[in-house]
């Protein structure tokens, strides 16, 4: 099965951000009152915390645990299940066009881990920290703070440079549901999409010829859909448009 779930939103970068500057404050505290001994060892601690940060925010999953719980208070009327969105994928040759742009725009969140790494093996050990010891000055605390800044934060800078090129790239992402629970009070799919109902911010379309329905919205300049393949595309379209109270765009 295709499965490309990542889009960086505004939001989400933000977060990565806040993140992000939390854990490096934490990190440069840690190496102020560790002996120098120990230093290597808290490096490769945040190095590993910064992947699994990272990796977090990249690829999350599921939508936000309060609004899934809201939504499941309602009655289910409908479960598509992996197996069944598999087979129908696997059949839509349009589908590997719609997802050329979206991965190369992952690819270049995936080429930053590769840089990153590349800065914590070899660019800061070996040119960086080398500078900073043959100047005499790393020994002030100040200069230490310094130090651990520019080994911290370069990372950072890296991964939302790339994470805001890769944004740049969209002009319309696709976000392919693997499984979906559809209830009276809303929608609950993986990986990450949860909307209640009546709908307000989306737009839905059918095409019965692909056999899929999908949730529309425009972020900024981006076009943002949530698409869900099923056996029986009417049925889901017409459950959406009476408990979503909204007018299905249908496509033949």
């Amino acid at each position: 099965m295709l499965e490309v779930s990542y889009y960086p939103t505004r939001r989400g970068l933000l977060r990565s951000v806040a993140m992000s500057q939390g854990l490096i404050t934490l990190f440069i505290a840690i190496n102020l009152f560790v002996p120098m001994e120990y230093r290597g060892m808290v490096t490769t601690a945040y190095f590993i915390a910064f992947v699994v940060l990272f990796s977090y925010s990249m690829f999350r999953q599921r939508p936000r645990g309060s609004l899934a719980k809201d939504i499941g208070s309602g009655r289910k009327l409908l479960t598509i299940k992996q197996e069944e969105v598999s087979g129908l994928q696997t059949k839509d040759l349009e589908l590997v066009n719609e997802l050329k742009p979206l991965l190369k725009a992952s690819g270049l969140s995936v080429l930053s881990m590769v840089v990153v790494m590349l800065w914590f093996l070899a660019l800061y050990p070996l040119l960086v920290k080398p500078f900073i010891i043959g100047s005499g000055a790393g020994n002030g605390i100040v200069m230490q703070v310094l130090d651990l800044l520019i080994l911290y934060e370069v990372p950072v800078v890296i991964s939302m440079t790339m994470q805001v090129l890769s944004r740049r790239m969209l002009r319309r992402y696709l976000n392919l549901l693997r499984s979906v629970e559809v209830y009276t009070t809303g929608v609950v799919g993986v990986p990450g999409f949860a909307v209640k109902f009546p709908l307000e911010s989306y737009s839905v379309r059918v095409n019965y010829a692909r056999r899929f329905v999908e949730f529309v919205k425009r972020e900024g300049g981006v076009e943002v859909l949530h698409r869900i393949y099923c056996n029986d595309p009417e049925r889901l379209a017409e459950l959406i448009s009476r408990y979503g109270k909204v007018r299905v765009e249908k496509r033949f």
